[in-house]
């Protein structure tokens, strides 16, 4: 209230002056001259609340802005962080999942093949073609086995030089391979056996 009265009392200042200026003036170009200077001036005064609500100080403009791009460049590295946890979190748990399944695989096929086939589980690795991991997604699974030690038997050996190395297929026994396929309910072509002194 107080500024409104002082602006109010301003322009009727002016104004009083600006007519006891206009009686003194002589008519004349230099009267014109000093009306349109009192013309402007009374203008300012008019619109001075409105150049005081617009005289905005510039360091706060700037302190505002630097404070808004903080804030940005926070929140960005605050969302890159909260991603990469995310990641490591889900990749933590495609591992957790896949050794799951692993283990429940390995005790799922363990005991029968100790007991039918004498062989003995030694390792199990898996490979999906997407998640969940799970039979139905398995792209490629790998027995490594070895014989029982209290039912191996020792068996011919014979040493041909002209024979080559056994590809990977010819190493497969076809009848291991369709006894686990059976078991597992797996397509053959879904299954590689290896053998234990084979790796060593």
């Amino acid at each position: 209230m107080e500024y409104l009265i002082e602006w109010i009392t301003k322009i009727v200042l002016f104004l009083l002056l600006a007519m006891v200026a206009d009686a003194l003036l002589p008519s004349g170009v230099m009267k014109k001259y000093a009306r349109l200077v009192m013309s402007i001036l009374l203008l300012l005064i008019f619109m001075g609340p409105l150049l005081q609500i617009l005289n905005i100080d510039p360091e706060r403009i700037v302190q505002r802005a630097d404070q808004t791009m903080q804030q940005q460049l926070d929140a960005e590295v605050f969302e890159e962080n909260v991603e990469s946890k995310k990641n490591e979190i889900l990749e933590g748990q495609d591992a957790y999942k896949l050794e799951q399944v692993t283990q429940a695989l390995a005790a799922e096929i363990e005991t029968p093949l100790k007991e039918e086939q004498n062989l003995v589980l030694v390792d199990v690795e898996m490979s999906f073609h997407q998640q969940p991991y799970s039979l139905e997604t398995l792209d490629k699974l790998t027995l490594t086995l070895s014989r029982d030690e209290m039912t191996q038997s020792v068996e011919d050996v014979e040493i041909s030089v002209m024979d080559e190395g056994e590809t990977e297929k010819e190493k497969q026994d076809p009848e291991l391979l369709k006894w686990v396929a059976d078991y597992l309910d797996l397509n053959k072509e879904q299954i590689i056996i290896r053998w234990e002194d084979e790796d060593e």
